[in-house]
This record gives C-alpha cells, sequence and structure tokens, in this order.
C-alpha cells in the first residue's frame, strides 16, 4: 500500500511562502494546541485532493490565499503539491494551484484536467466524492447518525459503484428482461413440450385409426373376394343348370316340335274327316229326301 511522503504549500492559509511539511512515515500524527494550524494541515491535503471549498471552511476558493481571510492577500496564487508513493517505490506529484476562483491540475508536472486529475487519484484509491480519505470534524458523529440507506449511498461513494448505478440499473433490467425472456422462451418450450406431446399422442392415434381404416380395407377387399368367389362359383354352377335346363328346353321344344307337326297333321286329318263327314252326311240327308221324296211318289201313284 502506498502512503503520502510530502505536501509542499506555498501561500495556502497560514502558510507565507513556500513551505514543506514532511517527510512523512506511513504513520503518522499531527498534534498541537488550539490554532496552530493542524486543521490546515487536513484542509491542505483537501485542498490537494481536489475538495471544493465549502468543505475547506471558507466561501470562496480565492480565500484559501494566505492572509486573504482578513481582506489582506499575500499573492495572487496558493498551491499545495503531495508526494504520494506507491508500493514499487514510485512516486507520482499531484499539484493544485489557484489564481483568484480558477484551479490549476498538475500530475507529475503536467497540467491536466479535473477529470483526468481525480482520475488519477482514484487510480491510487482517492476518491473525491466519496471523502473515502479524510474525515473531518463531526463526520464520525454524522456517520453514526446515518440511516442504512444513508450509509449504503456513502458506501457506493466510497467504492465508487455509485457512478455505476446508471450501468448497474442498465444490467438489472437488461437481467430483467433476460429472465423474462427465458420464463417466455421456459414457458414457449414447455407449451411445444405440451403440444409435441398431444401432436405425438394425435400422430400415435391416427395411426392406430389408419391401421384399423386399413385393416377394415383389407378384411372388406377378402370379403368382397371372398364373396365374388362363392358368386362365380355359384354362377358357374347355375350357368351349367341353366345350359342344362337349356338343352333340356331345347329338346322339349324339339319335342314339342315334333307334337305340333303331329297336331297339325292330325288337325289337318281331322277337318279333312269333317269336311268327309260332313259330306257324307249331306250325301245322307240328300238320300234321305231322294227316299222320302220317292215313296210319297209312290204313295202318289198307288192311290192312282
Amino acid at each position: 500500500m502506498g502512503f503520502l511522503k510530502q505536501l509542499d504549500v506555498e501561500n495556502f492559509k497560514s502558510w507565507r511562502g513556500k513551505q514543506t511539511i514532511g517527510p512523512f512515515k506511513r504513520f503518522n500524527c499531527i498534534i498541537g494546541t488550539n490554532g496552530s494550524g493542524k486543521s490546515n494541515v487536513m484542509d491542505a491535503l483537501g485542498f490537494v485532493m481536489g475538495e471544493r471549498a465549502v468543505n475547506l471552511r471558507v466561501k470562496h476558493t480565492r480565500d484559501l490565499i494566505h492572509g486573504a481571510h482578513i481582506g489582506k492577500p499575500s499573492s495572487t496564487f496558493a498551491s499545495v503539491s503531495m508526494i504520494y508513493c506507491g508500493d514499487n517505490n514510485e512516486e507520482m506529484i499531484f499539484s493544485r494551484r489557484i489564481s483568484g476562483d480558477s484551479s490549476e491540475y498538475r500530475v507529475n508536472g503536467k497540467q491536466v484536467t479535473l477529470a483526468k486529475y481525480t482520475g488519477e487519484l482514484e487510480k491510487i484509491g482517492i476518491v473525491v466524492k466519496a471523502k473515502n480519505c479524510l474525515v473531518y470534524q463531526g463526520a464520525v458523529e454524522s456517520i453514526a447518525m446515518m440511516n442504512a440507506k444513508e450509509r449504503t449511498k456513502m458506501f457506493e461513494r466510497i467504492s465508487s459503484s455509485g457512478e455505476l448505478s446508471a450501468e448497474y440499473d442498465a444490467k438489472l433490467a437488461a437481467l430483467q428482461k433476460a429472465k423474462e425472456d427465458t420464463q417466455f422462451h421456459f414457458n414457449r418450450k414447455k407449451a411445444a413440450t405440451a403440444e409435441k406431446k398431444q401432436v405425438f399422442k394425435d400422430k400415435t392415434e391416427a395411426e392406430k385409426y389408419q391401421a384399423l381404416v386399413d385393416e377394415h380395407r383389407e378384411n372388406k377387399l377378402q370379403l368382397t373376394l371372398f364373396q365374388l368367389f362363392h358368386n362365380e362359383k355359384k354362377i358357374d354352377a347355375q350357368s351349367e343348370s341353366l345350359r342344362d335346363m337349356q338343352d333340356a328346353a331345347a329338346q322339349q321344344k324339339n319335342s314339342l316340335d315334333v307334337y305340333e307337326q303331329t297336331v297339325k297333321a292330325q288337325k289337318k286329318d281331322h277337318g279333312r274327316m269333317n269336311r268327309e263327314l260332313q259330306q257324307l252326311e249331306k250325301e245322307i240327308r240328300l238320300s234321305h229326301r231322294q227316299c222320302i221324296l220317292t215313296g210319297s211318289v209312290f204313295k202318289i201313284k198307288k192311290i192312282k
């Protein structure tokens, strides 16, 4: 862990001209009577660490110049330089100089912006906004009086996590969205799984139904073929019987033709015989008349 090695102040508050405080050890204690300047050492540290004037017990930054608080500034500027010794004994010099109400910041003699300056301080663990290095009078009591939410904010300032709150909120929102998306996709997967099971069940039932339909069709075909086979057998048998009946009918027809010819011949003979009979009867009647006529004549002759 690094440590503060030395402070160089010039025209800062109670120090007129350029003064050197230090070098310091890793652990130091500053003691003295009231008004001896102990708090000014604290203010010098706060000043070089980028604290605002309100935290250095003055209204304006220009009031930090030696003698300005009584209206008799000894110079037009004031400056404080801090020599920081790192873990590898590498030294860094942080300097802040004020002229009027404007400030100038330097790191290792190179002028930089306030953002760059505070950034370099944060690299060695000094976070100005978090006040994690300097504990002012009354600060311990104020911390003790903080509620949980205020302490949390203080810890966030000290750890600089507060600067990441926007990123944290964004990532938290992204995480929440990811959870919602995960739940959504899980629900979709669950629904798809259930639908897949239902589709598989429907497919199984459809396959069973189709198998039954195919079996029914096959059985119906077999039945039809069986019926057709037996119908063909019946047709063959009936055709044979029909042929026999046709043959018998043909024979009967032939016999009938013979009978008809015989009947015709007999009718013809019968007609002829009737005609002969009629002729004979006619002759008999004629003979009978002649006999009657002859007898009458005979009688007439006899009478005569």
